[in-house]
């Protein structure tokens, strides 16, 4: 065997292993990388069924705030095209529509519960 064939099977060995290197780094990076994302996605998960009550909640009583507000708003509507209040005065009528406002957007059931993040 002469000195050439053996310096070109010593670099064959060598880049087959630096081959096999490469390939084992790699399928262990992506190994680690669907470990990382499984975790990740189990996570997401578990912070998703949290969340789905409270969703809930908050869907209920937006809808229970909408008929609350439909009927301050017809309520206004009525009091300003009233012809009887041409002066922008705060009479009864205004002062009982304002605090109605005031008490419907402070009692919404739901809304005063703690944040996620408190849990």
């Amino acid at each position: 065997m002469s000195l050439r064939s053996q310096i070109i099977a010593f670099l064959i060995l060598v880049l087959l292993a630096i081959g096999y290197g490469e390939i084992r780094y790699r399928n262990g990076w992506y190994a680690h990388s669907d470990q990382m994302n499984a975790a990740a996605a189990k996570k997401q998960k578990k912070a998703e069924a949290k969340l789905e009550p409270i969703e809930q909640k908050a869907a209920t009583a937006k809808d229970e705030g909408k008929v609350i507000y439909k009927t301050i708003t017809r309520d206004v509507v009525k009091y300003v095209q009233d012809p009887n209040h041409t002066k922008c005065d705060f009479d009864a009528a205004a002062i009982r529509l304002r605090q109605q406002s005031i008490n419907a957007a402070n009692n919404i059931a739901g809304f005063d519960d703690a944040t996620v993040q408190g849990k």
